[in-house]
């Protein structure tokens, strides 16, 4: 969520509180990472992956940079071990789908996997508890991973979810999007 997820870390601000549970599922430079940890506090926790070591190093030093790491488990793993690692009652979780800022766009987020993560995470979920995935589209699946996103969401439960979409009318056709699900009631597995 850089400069221009005003808006997303205005709702995540308001929505998380201190002593809440949350996930980063891409960890990647670890800007996203700090934010959480400052908006749960020194008595929550921000569950943060990512399966390079270069993406887990740079949020290990931006976190101990800000004396945030005692508030923040680090996992080098792929997001789909989301479900193994992270316990029930998560009150937001932040998606960063493409590649890590920076590195090779060789390492990219796929639909297959990121499709389980969110699936799994919404089973984690808190009522009210919401997911944010920024969807970027400029690596090589990025449109196969967007269309699984929009489709998989898209067919979800509207008593359960509210599913939201927003876009860049005025940046072109493969600007990134975001995508909220918010869950609205109690366990639904």
């Amino acid at each position: 969520m850089e400069n221009t997820q005003t808006m997303l870390k205005m709702y995540l601000q308001h929505l998380i509180q201190p002593g809440d549970q949350v996930i980063d599922a891409t960890a990647g430079r670890g800007k996203d990472t700090l934010f959480l940890a400052e908006c749960v506090g020194p008595e929550g926790r921000v569950f943060a992956f990512d399966i390079q070591e270069e993406a887990i190093q740079s949020t290990r030093e931006l976190l101990a940079a800000h004396k945030m790491l005692d508030r923040v488990a680090l996992f080098q793993e792929s997001h789909t071990e989301i479900g193994r690692l992270v316990p029930q009652g998560i009150r937001a979780a932040v998606f960063n789908l493409g590649y890590l800022p920076g590195s090779s766009q060789t390492i990219i987020t796929g639909p297959e996997t990121t499709l389980r993560a969110v699936n799994d995470t919404l089973k984690l979920l808190v009522a009210k508890g919401a997911i944010m995935l920024t969807v970027y589209r400029g690596h090589s699946r990025s449109l196969e991973e967007a269309n699984t996103l929009n489709a998989y969401a898209a067919e979800l439960s509207k008593k359960d979810f509210h599913v939201l979409q927003g876009m860049y009318l005025n940046q072109g056709e493969t600007s990134p999007y975001w995508l909220t699900i918010q869950k609205n009631r109690g366990d639904h597995s």
